[in-house]
């Protein structure tokens, strides 16, 4: 889902990897792939990742909660004030005057295609298949996935056999569907001997474009984002409820900002942050093992010991219907495609593959798309038999703030959330200097703190509305997840393997053989499917 560097993605979409949701590459070996000399340049696709060369030279400040968010909002508005002044306004405005006047495209250098940037990268080749499935299938792993239950009781509340056995088949079909795109990928890399994704179009597609690619891989991390707080926060209530202290979502998202979000988003260095990068697949393992627990014992049905403890909107509630191939299922279908977003960091996962081919890097795909589908369904299935059509879309909201094992689960999801926070957090900073053209600019004026703090009380208050975590992964997994995932990897493909037979056959002037045709179309008629089933889903 929504995923992070090193941690979980939102989107759901996993965390880990090391690259951040929206990100590319994952670490700053990248940058080199920019002419020094462009200062209204983009990172390699689009998206800087937390590379942990970010300057702070302010200790952050933090206060105790408060019941009244009045009293949260009036320090980090007075720390704005202090910190940024005039100086970051007229450079934020300077650099949204020049955004439409920006030449935003890689160096010459990058941009030659007969360089090989995917072989002489500093992490090249340097993973064996088993490293690279764990790092995958944690970077498709992430808190995201709790949505899931919530999407089946969109379609039905009946908890037979064949609710659950669509499902399963749903989740299983867009996870092969997922995995060829990234395979997709893999091959116009190879094609064009690209490193990064937003280099892999540039070399097959051309500079057009590369705004859009840039700007919709910063909307990837920050979807990643809004999916991470609204986790923290509702994490955060119920666990505050279970010790007696009542507190609304507004204020504990404002609590856990100033108190954790803002000091780790100001942290010289994140590269401290590395070693929790598997905690978003242990979370999320934890999770499906206490939930499987509380189905089996019966401690939500009625009479069993939680039962009473949770409000009836949210008690175990089962019918008869059940649509899993109709228009009702499209959300779920889109909570699906965020949790399956990783392709961003495609390009990596190939060039540092032992021996890299296409046939070794597809055994990995299909060893990391097959766990984590099974991983998905057995959560949204284990979610839903338990609470039928009153699953939210947070499904451990469903759980009593009394039951200790949801409190640990909620623990450990809040914990995972909080780490990858900073981590999508820096990619959207970074890219957002990146499109405005003051990556050089900020940092000469030394404003780098003051435009994190600014952007990060933005995406608070926005956070503050946008809450419902279904709807986050959903309206995510048919806009952004789409074009990363099914356009650009598609139209990728089909521009690389134009020019690649043209330049294989000698003079310049060779077509695409009938094999060839005939996977270029499949590809194609397989970005219209997904493209329909996305807007259909967000619509609904």
């Amino acid at each position: 889902m929504y995923g992070a560097v090193s941690g979980s993605s939102s989107g759901g979409g996993g965390g880990g990897g090391g690259s951040s949701n929206g990100n590319d590459s994952g670490n700053g070996d990248r940058r080199p792939l920019l002419d020094p000399e462009m200062c209204c340049s983009a990172d390699d696709d689009g998206n800087n990742n937390a590379s942990g060369d970010i300057s702070s030279s302010t200790t952050p400040t933090t206060s105790n909660s408060s019941s009244s968010s009045t009293h949260l909002f009036g320090p980090l508005v007075r720390t704005l004030s202090e910190v940024a002044g005039q100086p970051l306004i007229r450079t934020v405005s300077e650099g949204v005057q020049t955004l439409a006047h920006a030449d935003f495209a890689l160096s010459d250098e990058a941009m030659d295609t007969k360089s090989d940037r995917i072989h002489h990268m500093p992490a090249a080749g340097t993973s064996t298949i088993p490293s690279e499935v764990a790092n995958m299938t944690k970077n498709l792993i992430g808190g995201g996935v709790l949505s899931l239950s919530g999407g089946m009781a969109l379609f039905a509340n009946h908890p037979g056999w064949y609710t659950c056995c669509s499902a399963l088949l749903w989740v299983m079909i867009l996870g092969w569907v997922f995995g060829y795109f990234s395979a997709l990928i893999a091959k116009s890399c190879e094609m064009s001997l690209s490193a990064t994704y937003r280099e892999c179009w540039e070399r097959t597609v051309g500079r057009r474009g590369g705004m859009m690619v840039a700007i919709v891989n910063t909307l990837d991390p920050l979807l990643g984002i809004l999916a991470n707080a609204s986790i923290l926060s509702q994490s955060l209530q119920l666990m505050l409820e279970g010790v007696g202290i009542d507190m609304n979502l507004t204020e504990c998202l404002l609590t856990v900002t100033v108190v954790g979000i803002l000091p780790l988003c100001l942290l010289k260095n994140l590269a401290a942050l590395a070693p929790f990068s598997a905690l978003g697949m242990a979370a999320v393992l934890l999770a499906l093992g206490c939930m499987m627990v509380r189905y089996c014992d019966g401690s939500y049905q009625a009479g069993g010991r939680f039962y009473d403890d949770i409000p009836p909107s949210l008690r175990p509630s089962f019918g008869t219907i059940s649509r899993p191939w109709s228009a009702d299922a499209l959300p779920f279908v889109c909570m699906v495609y965020t949790s399956f977003d990783m392709h961003y960091n495609s390009p990596r996962f190939y060039a540092e593959l032992r021996d890299a081919s296409i046939y070794r890097f597809s055994w990995v795909i299909t060893y990391s798309f097959g766990t984590t589908a099974l991983l998905y369904s057995a959560i949204a299935i284990v979610g839903f038999l338990t609470f039928g059509a009153n699953s939210d879309s947070y499904i451990l909201n469903n759980y009593s703030a009394q039951d200790g094992l949801a409190t640990l689960s909620r623990l450990a999801i809040g914990l995972c959330s909080l780490v990858s926070y900073p981590l999508n957090f820096i990619g959207v900073r970074d890219n957002c200097l990146d499109l405005l053209g003051l990556t050089d600019e900020i940092a000469m004026r030394g404003l780098l703190n003051a435009f994190t703090v600014l952007l990060l009380f933005l995406l608070t208050v926005l956070s503050c509305f946008v809450t419902d975590l279904g709807l986050i992964n959903s309206i995510g997994g048919g806009t952004t997840v789409t074009l990363v995932c099914f356009v650009f990897p598609a139209v990728m493909f089909r521009e690389g393997m134009r020019k690649h037979c043209a330049a294989s056959c000698d003079g310049g002037g060779g077509t695409m053989g009938a094999k060839e045709q005939i996977e270029v179309w499949v590809a194609m008629l397989l970005m219209v499917l997904g493209v329909v089933v996305g807007v259909v889903g967000v619509w609904s």
